[in-house]
């Protein structure tokens, strides 16, 4: 399980299918000791502007959604957290639902 759906690199960033919050879970693997919180976050209409994950990373940091303190080890193309319990990785979707849903509410009131 490498994220929410495949992206192709060959697709451009409009292509990209689009999800919600409601679709995004913590997962713990085989072998693993952390929960891990994986998706092409760019897929949410939020980052839709963002050129990586790296990106979304700098403004989840930057916005306080997600810690500068949380492991985290993102690539271009797919974001990935790991949390030491499925709660304080529940906590964190919890936290980019608000941030997106404020974020939604500032768009539309332009």
């Amino acid at each position: 399980m490498w994220g929410m759906y495949y992206t192709s690199p060959i697709h451009s960033k409009k292509s990209i299918l689009m999800y919600t919050i409601e679709k995004l879970k913590p997962y713990k693997f085989e072998g693993d000791k952390k929960w891990t919180v994986t998706a092409d976050l760019r897929g949410l209409e939020t980052f839709d502007n963002c050129e990586s994950n790296y990106d979304v990373v700098e403004r989840l940091q930057d916005n306080k959604v997600l810690g500068k303190s949380t492991d985290e080890d993102s690539e271009y193309c797919q974001f990935f957290a790991y949390f030491s319990t499925k709660k304080s990785a529940e906590n964190f979707i919890k936290r980019l639902g608000q941030y997106v849903e404020k974020r939604k509410i500032l768009i539309q009131s332009l």
